[in-house]
């Protein structure tokens, strides 16, 4: 982007939220990322059936899908998977573009968001750029999203939607992880806890030891020295995996164990139901501060296949 990825992290921070200084320049940025005049910026972008296909023909059946402000989540991915499709914030940036049109001054809350993703973005470029890490929208359907075009709520807004954010992003990264046939993988603690009201409990799980690189670029010099070895691990857990069953599921527990070296975290390997809660009606539930899992349940949602998670353990930091 412009060359933003030869930038810091924090030098990207700061030439972005310079920008709206330069009315011309960040109009000009904010429409590029807007897909603009390819793309309206009256309606939400919606991934189309071709965007879907051709990430899904993404070489890699053994595949991940993290979140792009879970930067242990993407650096263990890239040693315990062959692919990972991060989800990308940026992907639907059209109400930037209106506001940047018609508002009186660049919204600094606008500016904000677009430096710290974009700087979230160059943290992974290593990754990007090698093609071992790709970007998938983050986006979720709108027969699962009760409030179209919602947000990330702000640092102050209360329990309820801070947990329903929590509760939503869960539900996004199954559902791209249902649709690419990958595996969700998430260290963040409000999403993880998010898994346990989706996938609910006592389900199949077994802890493993993995390595942790502490960045993007040690993880890239990881995978690329050990990338042989890796490969036959890769292939292993993507046959164990097809048929998602319970019987297999300790085979790639000790497959994934032990890959990579130096700093590790623990994990759980858990296999969840191939089918969740309706979406829609468990978002309104937390959204409106009720028990989740209260009566009468919820119908059942059907997925392609049974939710295969790696959620980080969070009674353990890397060790």
């Amino acid at each position: 982007m412009r060359g933003l990825d030869q930038l810091s992290p924090p030098e990207v921070e700061h030439v972005l939220l310079e920008l709206p200084a330069e009315r011309t320049e960040y109009v000009s940025l904010v429409a590029e990322l807007a897909g603009w005049p390819r793309r309206s910026t009256l309606s939400r972008r919606v991934p189309t059936d071709n965007e879907v296909d051709q990430l899904d023909r993404t070489a890699g059946r053994w595949r991940a899908v993290t979140l792009l402000d879970d930067e242990p989540a993407i650096t263990a991915a890239a040693i315990l998977f062959r692919r990972t499709f991060v989800l990308d914030p940026l992907y639907d940036t059209g109400d930037l573009l209106y506001a940047a049109w018609h508002d009186p001054t660049v919204n600094p809350e606008h500016a904000r968001r677009l430096a710290d993703e974009a700087a979230l973005l160059v943290r992974t470029s290593p990754l990007l750029r090698d093609g071992s890490a790709v970007l998938a929208p983050d986006h979720l359907p709108g027969s699962w999203d009760p409030r179209p075009g919602w947000r990330r709520p702000r640092a102050d807004a209360d329990a309820s939607a801070q947990r329903a954010w929590a509760l939503r992003t869960a539900l996004v990264m199954l559902h791209w992880a249902d649709r690419l046939d990958a595996v969700v993988c998430v260290t963040r603690a409000d999403v993880v806890n998010a898994f346990a009201i989706v996938l609910g409990p006592q389900l199949p799980c077994h802890a493993i030891q993995c390595a942790q690189p502490v960045d993007a670029d040690q993880a890239h010099a990881m995978r690329t020295a050990d990338i042989a070895a890796l490969g036959s691990a890769w292939a292993a857990a993507r046959a164990l995996s097809r048929r998602r069953s319970a019987r297999h599921l300790a085979q790639v527990a000790d497959t994934l164990s032990g890959l990579g070296s130096g700093t590790t975290r623990q994990w759980y390997v858990v296999l969840g139901a191939a089918s969740l809660p309706d979406p829609a009606l468990l978002l309104r539930r937390v959204l409106n501060g009720a028990d989740p899992h209260r009566q009468p349940a919820l119908p059942r949602t059907s997925l392609r296949r049974k939710a295969l998670c790696l959620l980080a353990a969070l009674d353990h930091a890397p060790e």
